[in-house]
């Protein structure tokens, strides 16, 4: 007796990708507030610049000043803030790598068991 075989490949692929666009985006808003906490506070709009822009296949975390670059690659003498400093959104990325991870897997188990 011959079987019939199904092949639902391409349907699971664009789930999992779009999982995996889901996630990135909401993990982006988590990396971005510490990031914000961990961005130097004595003066200036550069907390309240952050931002999270939706990009075609996941999210970018970005800051919206003059001088973000500077701030966050150079070390300067004193922060006034404890926790803050250069490498402000480079660090929380770091800290965030493993549970964003199991994010993906969490997701990629819900779509292929």
């Amino acid at each position: 007796m011959p079987g019939r075989v199904i092949w639902y490949g391409d349907r699971l692929h664009k789930a999992a990708i779009q999982a995996a666009i889901e996630v990135a985006r909401q993990d982006a808003d988590i990396v971005k507030g510490d990031a914000v906490n961990q961005t130097p506070l004595e003066f200036g709009p550069l907390r309240g610049s952050a931002n999270v822009d939706a990009i075609e296949k996941g999210s970018e975390i970005s800051f919206n000043t003059k001088y973000a670059l500077v701030q966050h690659e150079k070390q300067f003498a004193n922060y006034t803030t404890p926790g803050t400093g250069p490498g402000y959104l480079r660090q929380p990325l770091l800290e965030f790598a493993d549970q964003y991870q199991e994010d993906v897997n969490r997701a990629m188990k819900a779509i292929f068991g």
